[in-house]
């Protein structure tokens, strides 16, 4: 990939791609590069201003549900609930650009900014347009690194384009989300390098978290990596998961979960992000709303963002007949 310097080869790239209408497999021809090298060229294009992207969007930005996102307030507490629709587009998209949104909102007004991973928070940061803030807010990760929920198609880190798209210099934590034992947690933890960073993820003003649902889309995965035996799958199923945030998992009743799960996590504790003055969730899709309920339940959101199909299907399950 061209240095940050090799300002020739970037709008050489961008002119191909844009101007002229050449695929990303004809420019990497047309330049002796690689297609993922052009891809992350276009990318630095957009996050240098190179390129600016305008979006006339006749149906303007995505409708908000009044009435769902009040009884969503109610029921769970919350500060915001920002319940978003939009015609011919899907519910990931519709909430990936409210929380972009959101983020412009909030990012001048504060003094760091703390990111996890996920299919959602990717979207929200793929909306999000470069701001150059004066000064730029400190971007730390709330969690390790995940290479199939940390990274964008162009192979960059959602923490790395948050903080480019913010005008800022991340604040990277090499070490995975996922560990097979506590004690390697533990070690991990102990390095100063390591121990720093999540020390200083704890502390931020705002945080972007996705919420997720056991059984489905990421959840397994994430169990998965913890190699768990016989024995501690069954402790981990007899404490009844529902959902996760940050990599652990939560109760029906928002209760967070112990060992062996919660020990095989490099991520903030579940006691310091509720300390987090302003913790945005978001997420999409009815099949979630399991999850996403216990989640909310253990009042870690302050400010959530649903699709409409998942906030009505939170709302139906809620309701007096209890939860299915």
């Amino acid at each position: 990939m061209p240095a940050p310097r090799d300002t020739a080869v970037i709008v050489r790239a961008a002119r191909l791609y844009y101007e002229q209408g050449h695929s990303q497999t004809q420019v990497a021809a047309e330049l002796g590069l690689s297609r993922s090298n052009v891809s992350r060229i276009l990318t630095q294009a957009r996050d240098r201003g190179i390129v600016e992207i305008t979006i006339h969007d006749p149906e303007g930005p995505p409708r908000r549900d009044d009435a769902l996102e009040a009884a969503l307030r109610a029921s769970f507490s919350l500060r915001e609930a920002h319940v978003v629709s939009a015609p011919r587009t899907t519910g990931m998209e519709a909430v990936a650009r409210e929380g972009a949104a959101l983020l412009v909102e909030r990012a001048p007004h504060v003094g760091s900014i703390g990111v996890s991973w996920g299919q959602t928070v990717q979207s929200v940061v793929e909306q999000l347009e470069t701001q150059n803030l004066r000064p730029p807010p400190r971007v730390l990760p709330l969690v390790g690194g995940h290479s199939a929920l940390d990274q964008l198609d162009a192979g960059e880190s959602v923490l790395r384009v948050l903080a480019s798209r913010l005008g800022a210099r991340p604040e990277t934590l090499y070490a995975p989300a996922m560990l097979e034992s506590a004690t390697a947690v533990e070690t991990l933890r102990s390095e100063s390098s390591i121990g720093q960073v999540l020390a200083d993820a704890a502390q931020v003003e705002l945080a972007l978290v996705g919420m997720g649902s056991a059984g489905v889309h990421s959840s397994p995965h994430i169990v998965s990596l913890m190699k768990l035996t016989e024995s501690e799958h069954a402790a981990f199923d007899k404490q009844h998961p529902v959902g996760d945030v940050c990599g652990r998992f939560v109760d029906a009743h928002g209760v967070p979960l112990g060992a062996p799960t919660d020990q095989r996590v490099l991520a903030v504790t579940f006691s310091q992000l509720l300390r987090i003055p302003e913790v945005v969730g978001v997420a999409a899709g009815a099949e979630k709303a399991p999850g996403v309920m216990g989640v909310l339940r253990s009042g870690a959101i302050h400010t959530a963002v649903f699709d409409v199909e998942l906030g009505r299907e939170i709302l139906a399950r809620s309701g007096s007949a209890g939860d299915s």
